[in-house]
C-alpha cells in the first residue's frame, strides 16, 4: 500500500533522511571538523554555531576560534565574541579568549583592567583544564607586569556582578549602575577571599 504524500514525508523526516526540505539528523562535532579539514569554513562555522546553541560549550569555543582566526576569510571579531559568550561563564577558555579580546581591543573597547580580571578569575578558581589554566597564568603575568598598581587595584574594586554585566554588554556598559555596585550581597572582587592577608596594598576604592 502506498502512503499518502504527507505521511511519506513525515516518515522520511522521522528517520532522518534528507530530501531537501529538512534534515532531522543533528549535526555533530566530527562533521564540523571534517568541513574545516576540507576548507568549508562557512559550513563548519554554521555547524559549530548550531551545536553551541544546543548547549555545547566546546563547539562555541571552536566556532569562536574559527571566526577569530579568520581561516578561509577575514577575522570576524564580532562573530568570535558572540560564540565565546555562548560558553561564558562556564568555560575557562571563554574567560581567557574574551580577556584577550579586551586586552587587544578586538571587536570590543580595549580594557586592560577587565582583561586582568578575566585571567585572574581563571587562575584563582581553576576554571577549565590544566592547559587552560596555564594559558590564563601566562596572560595574567603579562597584565601584572604591564598594568600599574593603581589600575590593578581599581579593577579589584569592581564587583563580580559588574564584571559579568560588562562582559555581556560587550564593553558597552557605561558607569557602574547601583544594582551592580558593592553591597552586603555583592562583594568587591578584592573581598572574595582570593588573596592572603597582606597580599593587597592598602587602597581606598572610589565611591560608586
Amino acid at each position: 500500500m502506498r502512503l499518502p504524500h504527507a505521511l511519506l514525508l513525515a516518515a522520511l523526516l522521522t528517520i532522518g533522511v534528507d530530501i531537501g526540505l529538512g534534515n532531522a539528523m543533528a549535526a555533530t562535532p566530527s562533521e564540523a571538523m571534517q568541513a574545516e579539514a576540507e576548507g568549508k569554513f562557512d559550513t563548519a562555522f554554521r555547524i559549530w554555531n548550531e551545536l553551541a546553541d544546543a548547549g555545547d560549550d566546546r563547539a562555541a569555543i571552536s566556532g569562536g576560534l574559527l571566526a577569530y582566526q579568520g581561516r578561509g576569510r577575514a577575522p570576524n571579531y564580532e562573530d568570535a565574541y558572540t560564540m565565546f559568550l555562548k560558553a561564558f561563564p562556564k568555560s575557562g577558555d571563554a574567560w581567557n579568549n574574551i580577556g584577550v579580546m579586551f586586552r587587544e581591543g578586538q571587536g570590543v573597547p580595549k580594557n586592560r583592567k577587565v582583561a586582568y580580571l578575566m585571567f585572574l578569575a581563571v587562575h584563582m578558581n581553576g576554571i577549565g583544564g590544566e592547559a587552560t589554566v596555564m594559558r590564563a597564568n601566562r596572560n595574567l603575568r603579562r597584565e601584572q607586569a604591564e598594568l600599574s598598581a593603581e589600575e590593578k587595584q581599581l579593577a579589584l574594586c569592581y564587583t563580580g556582578a559588574y564584571l559579568t554585566a560588562y562582559i555581556r554588554s560587550r564593553g558597552k556598559l557605561e558607569g557602574i549602575p547601583e544594582a551592580l555596585s558593592p553591597s552586603p550581597e555583592r562583594k568587591r572582587i578584592r573581598d572574595l577571599g582570593w588573596f592572603m592577608k597582606g597580599e593587597l596594598e592598602p587602597f581606598d576604592c572610589p565611591t560608586p
